[in-house]
């Protein structure tokens, strides 16, 4: 026997503006509905859940597996879900749910992940703050990482184009002094005070990250391949690995004097043993900066975090290794030379190689900031090319407010599923009967039924 459903119009509570049409409210009503409800809805009416769970605001008197349900129900419309408990008969849902607070050290705080000290919902906010900072920081140490040796990787393989390579010591800085610190110390950054109104994104492979990464190895690939060519026409380069006696005997433009010797084979070297030369003296500082200014790009504060200044270990540790590295373009001090292996060249190449770098990281900045990070402007993206959230949940409230009869009023709706008998909420009853028309679908006509509300 089918099992009615009675839609009567104190079943939904409308918040919007009263001279809407009906059918044009969208999203302005809210449901309530109490366990029982609930469950004869779950049992007899499957293909109405979704339906009412989308602009569901109140659900109360429920069970501990109740709660479960309803929790995976809204899971799978997609749905991140928060649950908040202090008892034993929440332990239940606070597994279930994607992010479980206890509001209680007893029971419950043994199968929730998190523990409110303060038995009240003030948690919630804060902890959305926390997660969204986290992710943000994690995001972008993986860009980072992810940046660092693609920009490692242009630099090596333009160097290995001529049996080239940076030395030990240069290796060391860029490992060590900076790449080591800022993954260290890059996500220490807090969350920001104020709850920003948008998520930011929750996947490796959204738009915004990854044009991020392409956009800025575009333009380490343009600034990194113009420096090595352009470093070739100057009247000042040769190619020292070969003519070594050729770059010592034209010494005298630079302020550093070097050494020469020869090997046990014969052959003039430079002191050090290592491999030395322009294009290499100038991809380092280019490269070292450009660790730098995209580890402080990556690390952008507002809205989901503080801003960068507050993280002062970070801070100091950037400052630090971008004084370090401009130290060692700009010094004359043969014992630095000698340690980095690089060659000493003309002052104005010098600052040539530092403006270069300093527009690179002007450029990288607005384009991050203004555009890849700009979500008024990704709205506005979303909305010409028609793109569309593919969550259940935003189907179902795209086709919900472009339904001119829903949410049905003084309408009973029946399950059609007569082999489950007729189920009977006492807690809502009604002596009105049943019309003569439906009796007939069950096998005792006479039988006095009741009305099942939400």
């Amino acid at each position: 026997m089918a099992l009615p459903l009675s839609w009567e119009e104190e079943t939904c509570v409308y918040t919007g503006n009263s001279s809407t049409p009906r059918g044009e409210r969208g999203s302005c009503y809210h449901f309530a509905m109490s366990g029982k409800s609930y469950q004869v809805i779950f049992e007899h009416f499957t293909s109405l859940l979704p339906k009412i769970l989308v602009n569901g605001t109140v659900f109360a008197r429920m069970s501990p597996g109740q709660k479960s349900s309803l929790i995976e129900e809204f899971q799978k419309l997609n749905y991140y879900v928060g649950m908040c408990g202090d008892g034993a008969n929440d332990c239940g849902a606070l597994k279930v749910a994607h992010a479980g607070i206890s509001l209680s050290e007893q029971e419950a705080s043994v199968a929730s992940p998190f523990t409110s000290k303060t038995a009240n919902i003030k948690c919630v906010p804060h902890l959305i703050r926390e997660g969204r900072a986290a992710l943000v920081s994690s995001f972008g140490v993986f860009k980072y990482l992810t940046m660092y040796g693609i920009i490692q990787f242009i630099s090596a393989l333009l160097l290995y184009w001529q049996l080239q390579l940076f030395g030990n010591y240069q290796y060391l800085v860029q490992d060590v002094a900076i790449t080591l610190m800022v993954c260290l110390t890059m996500s220490s950054t807090h969350a920001y005070p104020k709850l920003a109104p948008y998520r930011p994104a929750g996947q490796l492979l959204s738009p915004p990250l990854l044009l991020s990464i392409f956009l800025n190895s575009c333009f380490s690939c343009i600034v990194q391949i113009s420096a090595f060519l352009y470093v070739k026409q100057q009247p000042w380069y040769c190619e020292v690995y070969q003519y070594s006696e050729c770059f010592l005997a034209n010494q005298s433009n630079f302020s550093t004097t070097m050494s020469l010797e020869r090997n046990w084979t014969g052959n003039a070297t430079l002191i050090p043993g290592s491999i030395l030369s322009f294009e290499t003296t100038t991809l380092w500082p280019i490269t070292t900066i450009n660790y730098i200014t995209v580890a402080f790009i990556f690390s952008k504060g507002k809205p989901f975090r503080k801003p960068i200044y507050t993280n002062y270990i970070f801070s100091f540790l950037l400052l630090a290794a971008l004084s370090l590295t401009i130290f060692i373009l700009f010094s004359d001090f043969q014992v630095i030379y000698r340690g980095m292996e690089l060659i000493p060249t003309i002052t104005s190449w010098r600052v040539l190689i530092l403006v270069v770098t300093l527009t690179q990281f002007c450029v990288t900045f607005f384009v991050e900031d203004a555009i890849l990070q700009n979500h008024e402007l990704w709205l506005l993206i979303k909305r010409e090319f028609g793109f569309s959230s593919k969550s259940q949940y935003r189907t179902w409230q795209k086709q919900l407010a472009e339904d001119s009869t829903w949410p049905p009023t003084n309408r009973t709706d029946y399950s059609g599923d007569g082999k489950n008998g007729f189920y009977i909420n006492r807690g809502y009853e009604s002596h009105e009967q049943i019309p003569e028309r439906k009796l007939k679908l069950g096998s005792q006509p006479t039988e006095q039924h009741f009305w099942t509300r939400l």
